[in-house]
Order: C-alpha cells, then structure tokens, then sequence
C-alpha cells in the first residue's frame, strides 16, 4: 500500500525543523494544509510537494515580494529613477511624498523600485492634472530655482 500521507514528525525529519515549529506554523495559518483526525495530525503528500514547490526560489529578492516582475522588465533604485527622469530624488526616496504624489513604485522585498514607463505616464497624467487645476510654472530662470510643475513639464516634453 502506497503511503498518502505523513505524519509531523515525519514531517519535522524531512525539512529539518522541529514539531514544535510545524504545530506553531499550523496555529498561525502558515506551512501545508493538513488533516487532523481526533487528536491526529497528518499531511498529505501531495499538500506538502505543492507546499514545497511554492517555497522555491529562484533569487532572494522574490521571498518578500508578492508582485510577479518578469525577468525582462528594468527595475529602478530611487536614485536611478530620479537621474534618469531628472526628478528630485527626495519625490522616489520619502514614502510620503511617493503616496501623496501617488507615485507608481513596486515592492521588492524591502527595496522599492520603478520602471521608468510606468514613472513617465504618472508625470504625463500628473502634469494634466495640475495644468487642469490651473497651476502654473513659476520658476525664475534669474534665480535658478525650478518648480516641481517645471521639472514634470520638462520630464513630459
């Protein structure tokens, strides 16, 4: 007879962790699904080989990160993002500037990053929008002193 299942501590020797983990795992809702029959526990085969192959990974940034980023989409760090769109980089670096502006960004782990299509139609839509609302660009060439306005419409030319 073909075994369906195995039990935690069968469980515990396979991955290397103790019972005591895979009991904590199973009060917080986290590891594989299981049966528990009575006082029994048990885990399905087939639960811990699916449990297994999500738990695989190709590189350490895809651990913290629920978004899916094909590996042919360019990714930019804040200071990147703020040479190439010629930006303050203060608009990518500060989390409140980034959610009042509503800027696109991405969560990569714990790094944030961009990409510079997404970036350029938030500039577009955003210069739209202020030109809509009647602000103007009031930078003085003399002084040397640029708006945020002024830097979008640059962006966006």
């Amino acid at each position: 007879m073909q075994q369906i299942a195995i039990n935690e501590n069968e469980l515990a020797t396979r991955w290397g962790v103790s019972p005591k983990t895979l009991q904590r795992w199973r009060s917080e809702g986290r590891g594989p699904r299981y049966l528990k029959l009575s006082k029994r526990v048990t885990y399905p085969l087939d639960e811990i080989f699916l449990f297994e192959e999500q738990a695989l990974h190709e590189a350490t940034w895809e651990r913290g990160s629920d978004v899916a980023v094909t590996s042919n989409v360019r990714l930019y760090s804040a200071r990147e993002m703020a040479a190439a769109t010629s930006l303050p980089l203060y608009l990518f670096t500060h989390p409140n500037m980034r959610r009042t502006l509503e800027i696109p960004c991405i969560r990569v782990g714990k790094l944030v990053r961009f990409k510079l299509d997404e970036v350029m139609a938030w500039a577009k839509r955003t210069h739209a929008e202020m030109s809509g609302f009647g602000v103007q660009d009031t930078s003085d060439p003399i002084e040397n002193r640029k708006t945020l306005m002024h830097a979008i419409g640059n962006l966006i030319a």
